[in-house]
């Protein structure tokens, strides 16, 4: 599975379903909606991340097989921005023990850049007064 990420408009949800040719702010193959639930818990203990690891926040769909586009919520992009550097190994250690990322068998160290990279992400969004968006494909 590709999953992107994307900065945009709020209005952009539906864009993003149909263009594939459009080019990714960020590109991994891992990185789902219930991935992206286990870190909002990893980063906010006390956050209701069951939204996101359904689809609260799917905005788009180009067909039942995808692709599936869904906005990251605002709450979860604002601390991931906020995430400090001296919290970064804590919250990569629980993000690596939730039970999306456990099977894979990585450890906290291995996910530092992941979390850096969404981290980056999640500020330009907020700089740049936009959503933060991830659509998966097949």
């Amino acid at each position: 599975m590709l999953t992107d990420f994307f900065l945009g408009p709020a209005d952009d949800g539906a864009a993003l379903s149909t263009d594939m040719a459009r080019t990714p702010n960020h590109r991994t193959r891992n990185a789902d909606n219930s991935v992206l639930a286990a870190l909002w818990k990893a980063v906010d203990q006390d956050a209701d991340a069951s939204g996101l690891a359904g689809e609260e926040f799917l905005v788009a769909m180009g067909s039942p097989e995808g692709p599936w586009v869904f906005v990251i919520p605002d709450e979860l992009v604002i601390r991931l921005d906020e995430l400090t550097e001296d919290r970064f190994s804590e919250a990569a250690d629980r993000w690596a023990q939730s039970e999306e990322l456990s099977y894979h068998h990585v450890s906290g160290q291995q996910l530092i850049e992941s979390l850096q990279t969404i981290k980056r992400l999640a500020g330009n969004a907020r700089s740049a007064e936009q959503k933060l968006f991830l659509r998966m494909a097949m």
